[in-house]
């Protein structure tokens, strides 16, 4: 078994992926998180709005909801020589009506479109075509001279306004075949180009890459030791592209995620509460708005001063939330209610060990600071949707607050109801109510009692739909009551 390892499951419908180091769950990608997904796809837009104050437009893509464009992603803005173009007009680099060329970077979530690009990309493993990139990069990985002569090779192959970012993988090709390689990308932009010539607007001009090639992309470029897959048909492909990597086909019974323990390690990750090796634990909250996250001791008391048991507390939790944010996608806003730390130098310190880890995020991460009243607030960049919101929906019954009224609440609710009814005519009550509730009605006398008050009886059963703490099912006289209430069980 490889040490870090791509697992793949992918002989059942839904796609998953996940990179193990040593067992640990290092990454988890999910198709449900791509579902539909866009990014990289390619459309043929109309301009539909141009907002100057924003300096950007929204462009109509064909999807529900409009992309958005800022100005410095438009090719018109980036091929424009005029040493004061910042100051000019929207009007003078795009107009409404206008039909455009544009990618997928960001998926649309919530409420708002998809934010798109004008500089296109075209990607291979060694390299990234920009037709209107106008520079030639090479990964920092690439240890000099090589570094040089690729980027060399790439200023010699440039065309007008074109780019190229050269990969880690490129070391491993040859410059004929990589000549070959950009030749075909050139060749693909320019069928994008005359494919468009004639078409209506909006209208989808080229896909993207598929989840599990994009995803096994990324992880070979982690540094993996292998790949594990559970689907034959593609384990033959993915040996015939990737010839050089180390690859098994995964033939047991049980789940491929199972086996390797990947399946309760994503259960672990639906839950709100973390433990931290020392015995503390961290609460994580996911709402609309941010993602609130607090720290607390727990069953740790520290060997020595309690300064020294929260500061480490604090600082294992920061580790371990540096991991969580990671595994579960969160993104937006995200307050850290850590342990009160009086002094100065402990905050700052964690607040430094904050910002270590998150440099080593391949999301953007923005560490703040701490506000007065002790909160680190930091921001992640959205890129997908959590691996909370993905996998559950709200609770029907809380409508997602995770509460419900309690039965003392409910049994007050109840009186109240019948308190209204003291002056009707009906001698009886029928309420159906949750089996807690009924308990809490029947202690002490208290049913007696206000059945003693209102001069009426009150026949109370069990419920086990919990949307509602109670419902009055009937005002009658005892007969007819009594007769349903039979019927019903």
């Amino acid at each position: 078994m490889y040490v870090k390892a791509c697992i793949i499951n992918a002989a059942t419908s839904s796609k998953r992926i996940a990179v193990i180091n040593d067992k640990a769950l290092e990454k988890i990608y999910l198709e449900e998180q791509s579902e539909n997904q866009i990014i990289g796809d390619i459309y043929w837009g109309k301009v539909v709005k141009v907002l100057p104050h924003m300096q950007a437009a929204f462009i109509d893509i064909g999807l529900s909801m409009n992309g958005f464009i800022h100005r410095n992603e438009l090719v018109s803005y980036q091929q424009s020589e005029n040493p004061h173009k910042d100051q000019q007009p929207m009007s003078a680099f795009i107009r409404e009506g206008e039909k455009v060329l544009v990618q997928v970077v960001k998926e649309g979530i919530g409420t708002k479109g998809p934010k798109l690009t004008g500089i296109i990309e075209f990607s291979s493993d060694e390299l990234v075509y920009l037709p209107h990139g106008n520079y030639v990069a090479v990964s920092k990985k690439i240890a000099e001279p090589k570094r040089q002569q690729w980027k060399q090779l790439g200023e010699r192959l440039k065309h007008g306004m074109e780019g190229f970012l050269f990969r880690t993988a490129i070391e491993e090709k040859s410059e004929a075949a990589v000549q070959h390689k950009i030749k075909e990308l050139q060749k693909k932009y320019e069928h994008l180009e005359r494919q468009t010539q004639g078409m209506k607007a909006p209208a989808l001009v080229s896909k993207g890459q598929d989840f599990l090639e994009t995803r096994v992309q990324a992880a070979l470029q982690q540094g993996i030791d292998g790949i594990v897959v559970d689907d034959f048909d593609l384990y033959q492909r993915l040996r015939t592209t990737y010839p050089n990597s180390s690859i098994e086909y995964y033939k047991g019974n049980e789940n491929i995620f199972s086996f390797y323990d990947v399946e309760r390690q994503i259960e672990k990750l639906l839950k709100r509460i973390v433990w931290l090796k020392s015995g503390g634990y961290i609460v994580i909250d996911e709402t609309e708005a941010m993602t609130v996250v607090d720290v607390n001791t727990g069953k740790f008391s520290g060997k020595d001063n309690i300064r020294k048991t929260m500061l480490q507390t604090n600082m294992e939790a920061a580790y371990e939330l540096s991991k969580q944010m990671q595994l579960r996608h969160l993104g937006g806003m995200i307050l850290i209610d850590f342990i009160n730390m009086p002094h100065k130098e402990d905050r700052t310190e964690v607040e430094r060990y904050m910002k270590k880890l998150c440099e080593q995020d391949e999301v953007r991460t923005n560490v703040v600071g701490f506000t007065e009243l002790g909160i680190l607030q930091l921001t992640r960049k959205k890129v997908r949707n959590s691996i909370g919101s993905t996998l559950t929906m709200p609770c029907e019954v809380c409508e997602g607050t995770g509460k419900m009224i309690d039965s003392k609440t409910a049994a007050f609710q109840i009186e109240r109801v019948i308190w209204e009814h003291r002056g009707a005519k009906e001698e009886a009550i029928w309420i159906e109510t949750r089996s807690d509730v009924i308990n809490e009605m029947k202690a002490q006398g208290f049913l007696k009692a206000l059945e003693k008050m209102v001069k009426k009886t009150v026949y109370l059963t069990p419920s086990d739909d919990y949307t509602n703490a109670f419902v009055l099912r009937q005002l009658g006289s005892n007969e007819q009551i009594q007769k349903r209430v039979s019927a019903s069980i």
